[in-house]
């Protein structure tokens, strides 16, 4: 019971910290270049994380977290497995500069979808089809041409930690065609953020960063099959302490 109420406080003051940092953050965002736009977003998500731990008790614990230094000099494609919003606060944070690929829909949210927009993130059309991944392709390039890392949650969606789905191949074909290195992230957030429960369990986020994945000379399905078996096997490795 205690830690239903916890939750309850804690969704409460999420939903004030953003009345109150949305509205700044878009009016900031109009008068000032995009990338100093930046901690101010990272400055939203840090108070939601430390609001999550001291109300909550969740914590995070990042192994590997030296290797984002590295996307300064070489950007990449960051292929992350996406089991709760979790991820959504957390990679502004520990990334300085970042770009979603996310769905088009999550930009018609009042006010939230406004903030979002003005970050500039790859947003994509699924009905599209070919023509939504020609675009993908085409702004991904311009982004790590700009030296942004491009974030993709393969799965398409939210997946609960005990359920496995096959990644879908967009993310992967993006990355053979640019030739772009990926960066794989496995992460256990929905232990502790379960999606669409307002219950938050007690405890420490793992998130594991893994070394580079070159993409010269492989194929998508070998791209696909190689990050998906290193995410996987670090999830479950976690799952199982």
């Amino acid at each position: 019971m205690i830690q239903w109420i916890r939750s309850l406080i804690f969704f409460i003051a999420l939903v004030l910290i953003a009345i109150i940092f949305i509205p700044f953050m878009i009016l900031f965002s109009y008068c000032v270049p995009e990338r100093r736009y930046y901690p101010i977003v990272k400055l939203w998500c840090g108070l939601a994380l430390w609001l999550l731990k001291v109300i909550t008790g969740v914590k995070y614990r990042v192994k590997g977290i030296e290797k984002i230094a590295l996307l300064k000099e070489r950007p990449a494609i960051i292929i992350s497995n996406h089991q709760s919003t979790f991820e959504t606060f957390l990679y502004p944070v520990i990334f300085p500069i970042y770009c979603f690929v996310l769905k088009q829909e999550l930009l018609k949210i009042p006010l939230f979808g406004q903030g979002l927009r003005r970050l500039n993130p790859i947003a994509i059309d699924r009905s599209e089809g070919r023509e939504a991944l020609k675009m993908m392709i085409a702004n991904t390039k311009a982004r790590l041409s700009d030296n942004v890392s491009v974030i993709i949650f393969p799965e398409g969606t939210r997946v609960s930690p005990h359920d496995s789905v096959p990644f879908k191949n967009g993310a992967f074909l993006v990355a053979s065609k640019l030739k772009a290195p990926i960066l794989p992230i496995s992460v256990n957030s929905g232990l502790a953020w379960p999606r669409g429960q307002l219950l938050k369990n007690k405890g420490t986020v793992e998130i594991t960063i893994g070394d580079f994945i070159e993409s010269e000379g492989k194929g998508v399905q070998e791209l696909n099959d190689a990050t998906y078996e290193w995410i996987e096997a670090n999830k479950q490795r976690t799952l199982a302490k």
